[in-house]
């Protein structure tokens, strides 16, 4: 009986997780022609942002960055498909750069949401063709009809 209470108390604690942040997340476009794949390791306060569908760092066409100084509930990403001459152009605010693989004439990474009047701001993010999305499991991404979100943990 005592096996059984334990089982289901560990069931019951693990599965409370709901809020964790995702450890694989895929950002599509809207005609999922495109797929950047979000990959991040907590413990280690690393992330990989790649160019396609990946569980782990691909070889090349990715950006290693170090997420020490995000917290959980600020962990957002803003994405624009086909804009500026880019395939995509992505932020992750307070991200760091520590390893570009990336053609950048294709791609552009950006480690802070652009500002208005020094505050800042998703607004750039959410227009036609562009979408935010938090890292939280539970958080939704706006708007949604210019793309779709997968989420792996």
């Amino acid at each position: 009986m005592n096996r059984i209470l334990l089982v289901i108390i560990l069931f019951v604690f693990f599965s409370c997780g709901s809020e964790r942040r995702s450890n694989v997340i895929y950002l599509y476009s809207k005609d999922k022609s495109q797929v950047v794949s979000i990959i991040s390791n907590y413990s280690k306060n690393e992330r990989i942002i790649a160019v396609g569908k990946h569980f782990s760092k691909p070889k090349n066409n990715y950006i290693e960055l170090d997420i020490s100084k995000i917290t959980e509930l600020n962990d957002q990403f803003g994405i624009c498909w086909n804009s500026n001459g880019y395939k995509w152009e992505m932020v992750n605010d307070k991200a760091k750069i520590v390893t570009v693989s990336l053609d950048t004439t294709k791609y552009f990474f950006r480690e802070s949401w652009f500002k208005e009047e020094g505050t800042p701001n998703t607004k750039y993010y959410i227009k036609d063709n562009c979408f935010t999305v938090g890292a939280l499991d539970y958080s939704k991404y706006y708007p949604e009809e210019n793309g779709s979100v997968e989420r792996l943990n």
